[in-house]
């Protein structure tokens, strides 16, 4: 399982995005993270993937990329939720 942040860096939005990232993998060290830039070639990407078209986004998908679970917005949910769809 994984974790990817869709956000734009330079926005009002980015160092929020960022710092919930830390604390996120302060927290749970064992799952692994993406802070992915949503304007650039993979960003667009993936947001294309998965119908993303508000951010930042926080996005958790299987090894095979199966999305499991996405949280649109400033309002990112608490951390046991989030590693609830880890296991």
């Amino acid at each position: 399982m994984k974790v990817i942040f869709l956000y734009i860096p330079k926005s009002d939005h980015g160092t929020q995005t960022e710092r919930y990232a830390e604390e996120l993998k302060k927290f749970y060290p064992e799952i692994e993270i993406s802070l992915i830039d949503a304007e650039s070639r993979d960003g667009v990407s993936i947001s294309g993937l998965y119908d993303i078209l508000q951010f930042p986004a926080l996005v958790v998908v299987d090894q095979d990329m199966k999305l499991q679970k996405a949280w649109l917005g400033t309002m990112f949910p608490a951390m046991d939720q989030v590693k609830s769809y880890l296991v």
